[in-house]
């Protein structure tokens, strides 16, 4: 698979997963401004929950597998512009579009994970796994349908 499709696939993977909570919270995510710098899993574990997923950016709430993890999404302030483009703006809503980084660390850490999928397993309640690089920085937009 190249390089593109695997971060085409993980970015529609993080919407996914990333507007869910945003949508049932009313928007934000806690601290910070609701954008998270994303490093790709490179081994997670397949959890065995099926979840019903019902979402704006779905026609019809669907049944899914919840498959490895993939990215592990760190809260971050948006940086600032450094180059001579416009600088960014901030936008509030529901949604999150992401965006690979271009040159991104290349180093690899191991890394304890405890969510709802592992926690939910009371022998083995976390699961270690290894890192790769900073690959997606993921914002919060505004979606518009049939325009």
């Amino acid at each position: 698979m190249t390089r593109t499709r695997l971060l085409g696939s993980i970015s529609a993977i993080a919407l996914l997963t990333l507007a869910v909570p945003l949508a049932h919270a009313g928007g934000g995510m806690g601290t910070g401004d609701g954008n998270t710098a994303c490093r790709i899993i490179l081994n997670g574990q397949n959890p065995p929950q099926v979840l019903s997923l019902n979402v704006d950016t779905l026609p019809e709430a669907q049944q899914v597998g919840v498959g490895p993890a993939l990215l592990l999404c760190d809260l971050a302030a948006l940086g600032t512009t450094v180059n001579t483009a416009p600088p960014t703006v901030p936008v509030s809503g529901t949604n999150i579009v992401c965006y690979p980084v271009q040159g991104p660390n290349k180093a690899k850490d191991t890394a304890t994970i405890t969510d709802p999928f592992t926690a939910s397993n009371p022998s083995s309640p976390s699961q270690t796994v290894t890192l790769g690089g900073v690959s997606l920085l993921c914002v919060q937009a505004v979606v518009t349908f049939g325009q």
